[in-house]
């Protein structure tokens, strides 16, 4: 009977160690541990924590042997007995004193202290906890929480914090044109804080590793929705990052992206300057040319890219030419069919970035100016369109209206010389042409003007 007693009273002293308490941020408890020939002393102690944060615990222990600890609950998963104190949130306790720290997620939390086999002792320690500064708590960290979101606003901070049971913050951008999303960055996330891109379908687009610090970037993106994510393996601290999005001006939005996409769509101006843009998610965009007549057209380019590809195509999609242009301004000249032609730019390997390019009839040059008495007569060579028109100045920059004259328009393209009278004599004259086509509204489409000729009339 006494054997029973004595067993029953033992029984009821673990019991008693394993009851959980309430556990209140920033009073100090303790606990005494006895020799007991191998039964494990338990103290378990539990707590709220309203928003994530660093939760601190410093410790003091006289027990000679190890105390095993752990804090587990609200998706945190951890066991020091199963690990031997490798999991980042438990361990074990030598005699001294040691100062806990985790990073953890709102929620309900369980502290325990475990000695099994450990000689007599006390544990004492002292709990305090920091808020972090989180603009999204609990609805941010999976795809399917972000997806019905409102999206994030440009130029408004955004702070985030990684936890030891939250490694991961998705958010919601929404790109109202296509063009540059930047992304300021500060993190103490452990050593890296990882950042992924995917489109709203969930293809991945792109991502990167950033250090500890701050750090800026950018992504070029087509208009669109996107999901971005920041992510850490358990160490866990906060970050903030703003975002900033410049549209790239780009003429046509999801309409010129293939062939197959503009065959129906109505052809780009003559002599207009389009804007155009590759991004990370798009390879190549395609524009229709109706020619009014068959010939040589010029296409002056502009790309702030290192490598962009060029390829002319008929309105059956056969190959007609390809050009190969690298960072800066030029300008090509294009044989054209009547009808229907197609202009397919490609970017080069990961450039990405805005271009621009402009197609007008093709520019003809002067051959020759002869001088005479008060006049000068011009030639030409012959280029494609309807006509030509000749404009004559003292001033070699044609700025000035009271110097420059624009002479009749030729209006027969198989005329390639003319004579301008009515000149001062002795005074050295600039002289430069341009062709025009007519559109099928009756229009005039001009070329660039070609480069200057001077001549000294006698």
């Amino acid at each position: 009977m006494l054997t029973v007693a004595i067993l029953i009273c033992l029984l009821m002293t673990v019991a008693a160690f394993a009851d959980t308490k309430p556990l209140t941020i920033g009073n100090t408890e303790n606990a005494a541990f006895v020799e007991n020939g191998g039964k494990a002393n338990v103290y378990e102690y539990s707590l709220t924590l309203p928003k994530s944060g660093t939760l601190k615990i410093d410790v003091t222990s006289t027990v000679e042997d190890s105390v095993g600890y752990r804090i587990y609950g609200n998706g945190l998963n951890s066991s020091v007995y199963a690990g031997e104190g490798k999991s980042p949130s438990a361990g074990y306790l030598r005699k001294g004193d040691i100062s806990l720290e985790y990073k953890l997620a709102a929620g309900e939390y369980i502290f325990e202290l475990k000695g099994e086999y450990s000689k007599a002792g006390d544990i004492s320690f002292t709990t305090s906890f920091e808020t972090a500064e989180e603009t999204y708590t609990g609805d941010n960290n999976s795809v399917n929480a972000v997806r019905n979101s409102d999206a994030l606003t440009f130029k408004k901070t955004v702070y985030g914090h990684m936890a030891l049971n939250d490694t991961e913050d998705w958010y919601k951008i929404e790109l109202p044109a296509s063009g540059k999303l930047t992304f300021k960055v500060h993190t103490e996330v452990g050593d890296n804080l990882y950042f992924r891109t995917d489109d709203e379908k969930g293809k991945f687009i792109s991502e990167k590793t950033i250090g500890k610090g701050d750090e800026t970037f950018s992504l070029e993106l087509t208009k669109g929705v996107y999901f971005v994510k920041f992510s850490n393996d358990e160490k866990g601290g906060s970050y903030n990052f703003k975002p900033t999005f410049k549209s790239a001006d780009e003429t046509y939005q999801f309409e010129n992206e293939t062939i197959n996409l503009v065959r129906s769509k109505k052809a780009i101006p003559f002599a207009t300057l389009i804007n155009g843009h590759f991004g990370i998610n798009d390879t190549d965009d395609c524009f229709k040319v109706n020619a009014p007549k068959a010939g040589k057209y010029s296409i002056k380019v502009t790309s702030g890219m290192d490598s962009t590809t060029l390829n002319i195509r008929d309105k059956n999609d056969k190959y007609v030419a390809q050009y190969f242009h690298n960072k800066g301004t030029r300008t090509y000249t294009i044989s054209l069919k009547k009808g229907n032609n197609y202009l397919l730019f490609e970017r080069g390997g990961n450039d990405y970035g805005n271009y621009s390019f402009k197609v007008t009839p093709a520019t003809v040059s002067i051959r020759k100016l002869t001088k005479a008495t008060k006049s000068a007569k011009v030639t030409w060579a012959k280029g494609t369109g309807d006509g030509y028109q000749l404009q004559y100045s003292t001033d070699k920059t044609f700025k000035s209206s009271k110097v420059t004259r624009t002479a009749p328009i030729v209006k027969s393209i198989k005329t390639t010389s003319t004579t301008i009278k009515n000149l001062k004599s002795k005074k050295t004259y600039y002289v430069r042409i341009r062709t025009y086509i007519k559109s099928a509204s009756g229009k005039n489409i001009w070329s660039d003007w070609s480069k200057a000729k001077s001549v000294k009339v006698l």
